[in-house]
């Protein structure tokens, strides 16, 4: 199979497109004939060594955790899916050494889930990563209600652009934030207000949100408990040691408190995505689609930002 192999943590240079052996399957695990792939900043930093306390000396070989395919085979002990399903899901690429920049990828069942009818393989694959990471940080982590005012800072990226109909199809009451050139899309989305940056600062008005979801890194906690109601809750990306290590102990002292969200693969989750995508309350938005053959092109691009939703290889 053609796969992107990383041979060395740095920049785009040490990705090549290589002719490898298909992975082979155990009995619990499922092998997929992927169609597309996106790209997340995740795999780019992973890719430059920013995270090798996790990953290790050595980069995964195959980058890539969310994708959306065809199953080619199944394990004996598979029993919900059958060769031929199409089927969107994620990976925990930080934990594999092989992940979605191929033409096959092996994958356990709690990876996985049936893709949705009415989306492209590209849209489906644009979807897992982002999605569960909005709804888990909604659901999960924040524990937000119906009716909540949330706050999502960057509501035109990739986990943002999610955020934000995630936030719709569970009844908050959504307020964005991001630049003027991406407020009709964020207003296409369905943000109950946008907050465009360039023009305001969000840490000078008067109202407070239940949920603050800094999706960017850049909307500090020390700065923004201003604008969060007594009891709420700020959920950031921005996943830092520091951060891991103190912030659990922080917050038992304090009724405002900071969360991290780490996203974690789940098949029931991304039931409860797969039905948000078919009752047309969410869609991936696919900002560009490139070949594998563009993988260097597609990173840098999503390195240097300044584009809306989703970076998509098609395989």
């Amino acid at each position: 199979m053609k796969a992107i192999i990383t041979k060395a943590y740095g920049s785009v240079d040490v990705l090549s497109v290589e002719n490898v052996d298909s992975p082979t399957i155990q009995e619990d695990e499922i092998l997929v004939q992927v169609k597309a792939a996106s790209i997340n900043p995740l795999d780019w930093r992973i890719r430059s060594g920013e995270m090798k306390i996790m990953t290790g000396k050595t980069p995964p070989r195959i980058l890539g955790s969310d994708y959306a395919g065809v199953v080619s085979k199944i394990g004996k002990n598979i029993h919900k899916y059958k060769v031929g399903d199409e089927v969107f899901g994620l990976l925990d690429i930080v934990k594999v050494k092989e992940g979605t920049y191929a033409e096959y990828v092996k994958v356990k069942e709690n990876d996985i889930n049936i893709k949705p009818s009415n989306s492209s393989f590209e849209e489906a694959a644009s979807l897992p990563l982002v999605s569960l990471t909005s709804y888990q940080a909604f659901v999960n982590i924040a524990k937000a209600k119906k009716g909540n005012k949330v706050l999502i800072n960057g509501c035109s990226g990739g986990v943002g652009s999610a955020a934000v109909q995630i936030a719709k199809a569970l009844g908050y009451k959504t307020t964005g934030i991001c630049s003027t050139k991406n407020v009709d899309f964020a207003k296409s989305l369905g943000a109950d207000h946008i907050i465009d940056y360039k023009k305001e600062n969000v840490l000078n008005r008067h109202e407070k949100y239940d949920v603050i979801f800094d999706t960017v890194g850049n909307l500090k906690f020390s700065l923004s408990k201003n604008i969060l109601e007594s009891k709420g809750t700020y959920v950031t990306t921005a996943v830092t040691v520091p951060a891991m290590i103190f912030s659990p102990l922080a917050n038992i002292f304090r009724s405002k408190k900071y969360k991290l969200v780490v996203v974690k693969p789940n098949t029931e989750d991304l039931t409860r995505i797969k039905q948000m995508v078919e009752d047309e309350e969410l869609k991936g938005q696919v900002s560009k689609i490139f070949n594998l053959q563009e993988v260097k092109e597609a990173q840098l691009m999503s390195q240097n930002g300044g584009f809306y939703g989703k970076l998509v290889l098609k395989v």
